[in-house]
């Protein structure tokens, strides 16, 4: 052999070998599938997806994550049935007026499976029962956080029309806290992460309805039927990784990690906020560990949205949840190797 020939020889072995390498990196590329994810409320909750997708847990399941913020219910309910997104952390409320419409929206898996609000108010508010003939603001009408007074009220023995209890169609919980310190309202429901700084402001916790044992599903992971259909390994996938990401936030020792993600996704300065956050989302964590959807809390929120919809009457529980996902990875073990594993800290 010439050493032209050689030379040629040694180029061509060299394009087989830089072939096979980018052939390689692409199929490492290929075996990630996309799929966009979305949030319809800035709190502390929603942590549930920004942890999985810093610590790598979604990726580790053969996902490439794009979340977006979404800040609306309906849009988000929007999103999902145009397929512009595959799954998403929104309110029990929003999910099942998109279904009772034919989106076919559904609840998979429980995030927040309780009445997890507090209703703060001006200091001239003195109590619950102190609530008649004032302002209260929520998003708007029929949506989660007037699903969540309206129901709180009811515990407490009130009734808005015949107290005179007004509700005032405020926008998302930043909007409605402005109206409170503007006067524009007299109280609101404000994640619990949120109170306490408006306390340290003057205003008037009323207290946790989360504590009062209400039936409520506040916040849960949906999806479509139609996405389901086609992409349910997928979306069983990004399951798998909210749930380690839950028994992540669970483990005490990871509190520092968990802080520095709350902190640069809320965009918190204080860190005494950042402490309250972090409180918050760790007591739902523990709340979750096999994050089933509440079928009692679905059927709350129907019963009172069917008062606003009739379309909605006619919704189940079971046109709603599906809760397949969460229970095959119960009943494989998944969920408890998940905690074992995070509890001896890998």
């Amino acid at each position: 052999m010439t050493i032209t020939s050689e030379k040629h020889h040694a180029k061509f072995l060299l394009a087989i070998l830089v072939g096979a390498i980018l052939l390689t990196f692409a199929g490492r590329g290929s075996a990630q599938e996309k799929i966009r994810l979305s949030y319809s409320a800035l709190s502390p909750s929603t942590a549930f997806l920004w942890i999985p997708k810093e610590k790598g847990f979604f990726k580790k399941h053969g996902l490439e994550v794009e979340i977006l913020l979404i800040e609306s219910g309906s849009l988000t309910s929007q999103a999902l049935a145009s397929g512009e997104i595959g799954i998403a952390d929104n309110a029990g409320a929003p999910a099942i007026i998109s279904n009772a419409s034919g989106s076919g929206e559904t609840i998979i898996m429980g995030l927040v499976n309780s009445l997890a609000y507090n209703i703060v108010a001006t200091k001239q508010v003195k109590d619950f029962a102190d609530l008649k003939n004032r302002r209260i603001g929520v998003s708007r009408i029929g949506s989660s956080s007037h699903a969540a007074v309206a129901i709180g009220l009811d515990h407490f023995k009130l009734d808005a029309k015949r107290d005179n209890i007004t509700y005032v169609q405020s926008g998302t919980m930043t909007t409605r806290i402005a109206g409170l310190r503007a006067g524009s309202i007299d109280a609101t429901v404000v994640d619990p992460g949120f109170v306490p700084f408006l306390a340290s402001e003057g205003f008037k916790d009323l207290g946790y309805l989360g504590k009062f044992g209400i039936p409520y599903q506040h916040e849960s992971l949906d999806s479509s039927k139609a996405y389901l259909a086609k992409h349910r390994g997928t979306a069983l996938n990004a399951v798998k990784g909210i749930i380690e990401g839950i028994a992540f936030i669970a483990q005490e020792r990871n509190a520092a990690e968990v802080k520095r993600v709350l902190r640069k996704y809320l965009k918190f300065e204080e860190q005494a906020k950042i402490d309250d956050a972090y409180t918050s989302l760790r007591g739902y964590a523990l709340d979750i560990r096999k994050p089933y959807p509440t079928d009692e809390g679905v059927d709350s929120l129907i019963k009172f949205l069917a008062k606003f919809d009739p379309k909605v009457a006619s919704v189940t529980v079971k046109d709603v949840v599906d809760s397949s996902l969460v229970a095959e990875l119960d009943k494989s073990g998944f969920i408890d190797a998940v905690y074992k594993e995070a509890a001896q800290g890998k």
